[in-house]
């Protein structure tokens, strides 16, 4: 059976990818970068620009530099009822959801998301045991967009999506595929397990690779070794992992971080808790343990909205690469006391309130 084949079965049966690969450990390549990273006290927001980059008008986009936003759980569907997703896009349109943080997506090089939930018209949900409690309150949770919805991204200046995490399977293989289909016919990347991605961005060769739930030291060197084979100069991993609601990492995500970095990652971006949790300078890199929600459909009106987006600066120097990260923090929503499902980025007092919440998880 074809290694491809071995991942969706896995997968399918966990309902998360989980990656099975039984290789020996490999050495590191020779590509560490330099990581020019900031102390968590002297990381503050990004420079927002007050207007998008017009399309076409590559002046500020110099050889040699790249600028690469991530962003956490986006999940573009109305939810059991518990959430007016498809009532607000049906009354908005596409644009709507994004554009409180559009001038960002389109002032940087490349934009990333974990793009949480399958795009498909597939109903073959998949089992996950009952649906509601005793009381009537759910317990399980399948998430679906329907086709159109990849304009959200394409009028939003998106470009990658992380497919790694526990609902791209919700609607099986079936749904999943589709969804991979659907994001390449909308000129859209992504990158889910040993589908890596490399991207070359300004002269710089960025590969990204996506595990869920896999922290599995052989699996990360084996699929960082198919990401230095195409050439990868620098390499970002995107974790999907974590305990729901907690603001420390566990053992899972720690331990996937410093293995992706001690092999060579400059930078680590996770999801999954849903809520904020600390950054860290290690071994010569940068993790952001849980970006938060971001464009979150999940819920009308969740207790946290604060989140954050983290943009690495790339910069080709005479010693190497360096990776410089800007974290901006942001809310999910754009108007107080509801999920609206427009993220935006904060400023003022708002901002610096979030900055210290995160300089306190990261303690």
């Amino acid at each position: 059976m074809g290694k491809t084949n071995a991942i969706k079965r896995s997968a399918l049966a966990a309902l998360a990818l989980v990656f099975a690969l039984s290789l020996g450990g490999c050495a590191p390549k020779d590509v560490r970068i330099n990581a020019a990273i900031l102390g968590f006290d002297e990381i503050q927001p990004s420079a927002v620009p007050t207007s998008p980059a017009p399309l076409g008008d590559d002046t500020n986009k110099s050889t040699g530099h790249a600028l690469i936003t991530f962003v956490g759980d986006c999940t573009f569907s109305s939810i059991q009822g518990m959430s007016a997703f498809d009532e607000v896009y049906d009354s908005n349109g596409p644009a709507y959801f994004l554009s409180g943080v559009a001038d960002v997506f389109a002032a940087d090089d490349l934009t990333v998301i974990n793009l949480e939930g399958p795009i498909t018209t597939s109903d073959n949900q998949i089992d996950k045991g009952p649906a509601n409690d005793d009381d009537g309150n759910p317990i399980a949770f399948w998430f679906k967009s329907p086709l159109e919805y990849t304009q959200i991204l394409t009028s939003s200046s998106v470009e990658v999506c992380n497919l790694a995490n526990n609902h791209s399977l919700d609607f099986g293989l079936e749904g999943f595929e589709e969804t991979k289909r659907v994001l390449k016919d909308a000129g859209i990347d992504y990158f889910v397990y040993d589908d890596i991605l490399v991207r070359e961005v300004n002269g710089i060769k960025i590969g990204f690779f996506g595990f869920s739930f896999d922290s599995d030291p052989d699996n990360i060197h084996e699929i960082m070794d198919q990401l230095y084979a195409a050439d990868a100069e620098v390499i970002v991993a995107y974790f999907h992992d974590g305990i729901e609601g907690y603001y420390y990492p566990n053992d899972s995500q720690v331990e996937a971080a410093y293995t992706a970095i001690d092999y060579g990652a400059s930078a680590v971006i996770m999801s999954h808790p849903h809520v904020l949790q600390g950054t860290e300078e290690y071994n010569g890199g940068f993790i952001a343990y849980s970006l938060g929600n971001f464009c979150f459909g999940g819920n009308t009106n969740p207790d946290d909205k604060d989140c954050m987006m983290v943009q690495l600066e790339f910069s080709r120097e005479s010693g190497g690469i360096t990776c410089t990260p800007h974290v901006i923090p942001c809310s999910i929503t754009s108007t107080p006391g509801t999920n609206d499902y427009r993220p935006m980025v904060l400023e003022g007092e708002e901002a610096q309130r979030v900055l210290d919440k995160i300089a306190e998880y990261s303690r």
